[in-house]
């Protein structure tokens, strides 16, 4: 009947949409993950300590990369950095407690994956050390041996070899040259952090920083300090 269709129409034209949560608009809601992405890794861990486990799959994304090939370099050994990332990962969850704000995460987090790797490389009656962290050229993936890592990183033939031989000269340093060097030139860390991750003074670091660049250069037949870019 008319009239039954009209009272219908009628109702449904005052029924209102659902209410979104209190302080959000539905936009904010829907553009929340952007939104996170764009935190800082110390603000993002602040979230993990509040259970936030969105905050920490944006962290695994940020830094998984650079953790395999910091654990490859360190071990070579792929079954074992796939098997050690995943343990650095579900440790940095696990003890998330002991995170202080404003740490730096990026110390934190590879301080946790030093000691993994080192205490996984005593077990195996070695080297704690192979060569210590990634190269960070241009974003490339740091994982086989040294061509096929100058070969990821450049097109320019010259700079390819020149790649290779440092990465191989760097094997032949001392254990603790090639790790100040491996951290400070190519992981761009400061001696303060550097400090903080070895446990070693930061007066020593730069003591082998000068010894292992001199090495290297003539590891590699210069004079001077290598060309590292």
């Amino acid at each position: 009947m008319p009239g039954r269709d009209s009272q219908a129409a009628s109702r449904k034209s005052r029924t209102k949409p659902a209410t979104p949560a209190p302080g959000k608009s539905e936009e904010q809601t829907s553009f929340e993950p952007a939104s996170l992405g764009k935190t800082p890794d110390e603000q993002l861990m602040r979230r993990v300590q509040q259970g936030d486990k969105q905050a920490f799959a944006i962290i695994y994304e940020r830094y998984n990369g650079a953790v395999l090939s910091y654990l490859y370099r360190m071990l070579g050994n792929l079954e074992d950095v796939e098997a050690i990332g995943q343990e650095v990962f579900l440790r940095a969850f696990r003890f998330a407690p002991t995170y202080k704000y404003p740490q730096k995460f990026s110390t934190w987090l590879f301080t946790i994956t030093r000691n993994l790797a080192i205490n996984h490389a005593r077990k195996r009656k070695r080297s704690p050390i192979r060569t210590m962290t990634e190269l960070n050229l241009q974003g490339s993936e740091e994982r086989g041996d040294a061509y096929q890592v100058a070969a990821k990183a450049t097109n320019d033939v010259e700079k390819r070899e020149e790649i290779a031989r440092i990465l191989v000269a760097l094997d032949d340093l001392p254990t603790d040259q090639k790790e100040v060097i491996m951290m400070g030139i190519f992981q761009d860390l400061s001696y303060a952090e550097m400090e903080e991750i070895t446990g070693t003074k930061a007066v020593t670091l730069r003591s082998r920083m000068f010894h292992g660049l001199r090495r290297l250069a003539k590891l590699i037949g210069g004079n001077d300090s290598p060309r590292l870019r």
